[in-house]
């Protein structure tokens, strides 16, 4: 893989940062954040888009566009959209809470943890762990089932009739076809983008805590943060995902695919997230952000999950996701007192690209003293 495509708990006990370069005039930015939000909707022939500022205590909402199209209904803070692969960063935080909790070690082989032997889940004489499902290198396939013989169905998108498949794919089902795949190289080398993997971390962390991801993902992320349910949202308060080809979708709701990339949130929800990373006080936040796999040349990195970068504003920890019908983006900068949560609800080509130059600017709009450099590139893609 080309190393290059890498770049790609209370709200209230946040305190203001120090030693950051001077916040330019409220007005400054708000003007600009409000222009380059309105840029972005025309230049990406976008549905509707939200975002979400932390800069140094302050939280700030922008909105544009609509959650329906022709709808007229602006979205809100409160809208909210599926997050795709973002989803990911929670699973793995999840890991890191129970490794400083004592519950497993990153080393861990994950066949311990999935109720049978796996043999198969091993390569060159390295067993797939735990920390290589949550660092990218597990070197799983990145999608089960297979969806290439699906078909559409009379008029609708074929998205439609694959979101019908992959809703109902069952654990057990899932289970069944583990036992026949394998790592395509050694586990723990290049990473890759791959669903499966963060599944199967699911599903291990299932048998850790004794209860459905579901419950897990409640009460250690989502309740301590004042965060609403990611896996059961208010149905009135979501937008409606649209194809690149403004193809309206349905929900999308698949519960074995919650760990890896069908959670949904607001911007107010994931920002909430997003500070809680900012800030860096828990222990297993720390843990989840030291790097695990870096490239050659230590320029680009990866934790759990998240993708490490330097910049001129400091540490930068990016994540982003994509579904049929959402695109998404979360940028956290420590150093900076920064982070930044972009949500839209159209799944355009080339929307995480344009989502994370969208991020850039509005960071430029912030600390207009100080440019950032150009991306170096993506982090793996996919749904």
């Amino acid at each position: 893989m080309n190393v290059q495509r890498l770049t790609c708990l209370c709200i209230g006990l946040l305190l203001p940062f120090s030693g950051v370069a001077a916040t330019p005039p409220a007005a400054a930015y708000d003007a600009a954040i409000r222009e380059l939000g309105r840029s972005w909707i025309t230049r990406s022939d976008g549905i509707g888009l939200s975002v979400g500022v932390y800069d140094q205590g302050q939280r700030l909402f922008y909105n544009f566009g609509t959650t329906q199209q022709d709808s007229g209904h602006a979205p809100t803070k409160d809208t909210i959209y599926e997050i795709g692969s973002i989803s990911k960063t929670m699973t793995a935080q999840i890991l890191a809470r129970a490794t400083v909790e004592g519950r497993v070690r990153l080393a861990d082989e994950v066949e311990r943890y999935l109720g049978a032997p796996y043999p198969n889940l091993a390569r060159d004489g390295e067993k797939i762990r735990l920390i290589h499902l949550a660092n990218m290198t597990s070197q799983l396939t990145d999608n089960i089932p297979d969806l290439t013989q699906v078909r559409q169905v009379g008029a609708e998108p074929l998205v439609v009739a694959k979101m019908r498949v992959l809703s109902a794919y069952s654990r057990e089902e899932f289970l069944r076809q583990l036992h026949v795949l394998a790592p395509r190289n050694t586990p723990g080398n290049d990473p890759s983008h791959s669903n499966v993997a963060s599944m199967v971390l699911g599903v291990a962390l299932e048998t850790v805590y004794g209860e459905p991801y579901a419950d897990i993902l409640s009460h250690e992320i989502e309740k301590p943060l004042k965060m609403h349910s990611g896996t059961e949202p208010d149905a009135k308060l979501l937008a409606k995902g649209y194809t690149r080809f403004n193809e309206a979708l349905p929900t999308f709701d698949s519960e074995l695919n919650y760990p890896s990339h069908s959670l949904r949130y607001s911007t107010d929800d994931l920002l909430r997230y997003a500070t809680w990373q900012l800030v860096e006080r828990d222990a297993s936040v720390k843990l989840a952000h030291q790097p695990t796999w870096q490239t050659p040349d230590g320029r680009q990195s990866i934790a759990l999950q998240w993708v490490l970068l330097e910049s001129s504003h400091g540490r930068r920890l990016h994540s982003s996701g994509g579904t049929y019908g959402f695109a998404a983006t979360v940028d956290v900068y420590p150093d900076a007192g920064i982070a930044v949560v972009l949500l839209s609800n159209k799944a355009a080509d080339d929307a995480q690209d344009s989502l994370r130059a969208l991020s850039a600017k509005i960071l430029d709009a912030l600390r207009p003293e100080i440019s950032p450099p150009a991306p170096a590139g993506a982090p793996p893609a996919g749904r």
